[in-house]
């Protein structure tokens, strides 16, 4: 694994400087790689009878990044981990402003803010890596990665880190049945529809952490059968429905499902797909949208083109990967942001 910023001597050296004194927490992204990532540290923390204050969940989107700083100096942390939330996503000034308050490690695998001049304390790895994959390398020495297999496995191909092809070997190790024929029937596959499921379906992340946590994976079945009713319905209309740009070979497709499945509709389409730009746009609260970009092949970048959509847009945010991005924007805007990414 390569790490283009940090060291995994910097992570340990991170480690010893904390202190009993300290009061520690962790800031992750609601997704199911940002549930596996601090439950990974908070494995390795154990090892060493460290204990976590709190552990708190971000969406991505404008102003979310201030509202959770404003969270965690409320519960007076020292020593915070932060996970998996997009660095270019981050603003800037507030995270320089954190770090000086609160002592901070970043470990991250989307784009790093090319203004970042203080690179200390931060991981940052390719985009194939998801980040409960960097973790789990991380904590090799420190806890029992063989009891936690199958949640590394299930996060890595919910984050797509399997299409890299050594990747996919160390899950093979695991699951040596698995290969890119019978993914979508396999083990880790359904974990991983399934932990997804229900965060779309419970408004309570927290609750949802703890039962994987608990490998009580089976509690959250309820939720897979009704949301993937949904799932299936969006993915056939997704390509029947949606607005076709030759020029671009861009699908735009506005859709409201009853759940947050946008990103997850968008992919398996694109997936289906590698050569064609795919958007999908879904209403959010406090009229916004998210949007979705998905190219499988290498076409297109997503990061840089979500990136152009969302410029000279008010109270919009936007990047992530090569092949998959996101942004909110403000609804009254989609058209702006349509306009931008045809140009």
């Amino acid at each position: 694994m390569e790490y283009i910023i940090g060291s995994k001597k910097e992570f340990y050296t991170f480690l010893d400087s904390i202190e009993k004194k300290d009061q520690i927490g962790i800031l992750t992204h609601s997704d199911l790689d940002g549930i596996a990532s601090a439950i990974f540290i908070e494995e390795i923390l154990r090892e060493k009878e460290i204990n976590v204050e709190s552990v708190n969940f971000m969406i991505h989107g404008f102003g979310e990044f201030q509202k959770k700083v404003r969270e965690i100096k409320n519960r007076k942390i020292s020593k915070l981990f932060i996970l998996d939330l997009a660095g270019d996503l981050i603003d800037l000034d507030l995270f320089e402003a954190l770090r000086e308050e609160i002592d901070v490690f970043l470990i991250d695998h989307h784009e790093i803010n090319k203004e970042l001049q203080n690179k200390g304390n931060i991981i940052k790895t390719n985009t194939s890596e998801c980040v409960a994959f960097v973790i789990y390398n991380l904590g090799d020495r420190l806890f029992d990665r063989e009891k936690l297999g199958w949640l590394v496995c299930a996060a890595m191909i919910s984050d797509m880190s399997y299409k890299n092809p050594e990747n996919l070997r160390f899950i093979q190790e695991i699951y040596p049945e698995l290969n890119l024929k019978n993914l979508s029937e396999s083990v880790p596959k359904k974990i991983s529809k399934i932990i997804s499921s229900a965060l779309t379906y419970y408004d309570d992340v927290l609750k949802i952490y703890d039962l994987v946590k608990k490998k009580d994976v089976d509690r959250l079945e309820k939720a897979y059968d009704i949301v993937e009713k949904d799932f299936q319905k969006y993915v056939k209309k997704f390509k029947e429905n949606a607005e076709f740009y030759p020029e671009k070979n861009l699908y735009f497709y506005y859709f409201n499902p009853r759940f947050d499945i946008g990103s997850s509709v968008t992919t398996v389409v694109s997936d289906n797909d590698s050569g064609s730009t795919f958007i999908g746009v879904s209403d959010v609260e406090d009229d916004f949208v998210k949007i979705n970009a998905r190219n499988q092949g290498d076409i297109a970048d997503m990061n840089q083109l979500v990136k152009k959509g969302i410029d000279g847009l008010k109270n919009a945010s936007g990047g992530g990967h090569k092949k998959a991005a996101g942004a909110r924007i403000m609804k009254k805007d989609l058209e702006k942001f349509k306009k931008n990414i045809l140009s």
